[in-house]
């Protein structure tokens, strides 16, 4: 989990919650019909501009704010040496059939496997990076 987007989160509302108490009573701020309009109205525009298997795909995307997993140094530096192992014993197909977990990575292979010039690979890897 991402303790920094948790912390942003609770900060707002709470900042937001705080300078309601402050200015006086909290329902001051609270119109039913107000709530209608933006909830209702920001849903339905959102349905309007996607398909339903994106609506409902949202949530899932959404949760990797809070979800955000990194992969170990060490571990990245240990594949990274077992893949030029397999390079220079058997050329750059032979990083074709390996396994890699790391997203990144494996685009970079497959842009290398595939032949692609380095300037253009690293371009690539770039405009992809997360």
């Amino acid at each position: 989990m991402d303790l920094a987007t948790l912390i942003g989160l609770i900060g707002g509302v709470a900042s937001i919650i705080i300078a309601m108490v402050l200015g006086g009573s909290i329902m001051t701020y609270y119109d039913t019909t107000s709530v209608f309009i933006v909830i209702g109205g920001s849903t339905f525009v959102v349905l309007m501009k996607f398909t339903l298997g994106q609506f409902f795909g949202a949530a899932k995307i959404a949760s990797k704010a809070f979800m955000f997993k990194t992969d170990e140094p060490e571990d990245l530096i240990a594949k990274i040496v077992e893949m030029a192992d397999a390079a220079r014993k058997g050329g750059f197909l032979a990083l074709e059939e390996m396994d890699i977990q790391n997203s990144f990575m494996q685009k970079g292979i497959d842009l290398l496997v595939d032949g692609m010039m380095l300037k253009w690979c690293a371009m690539r890897c770039k405009k992809t990076s997360p």
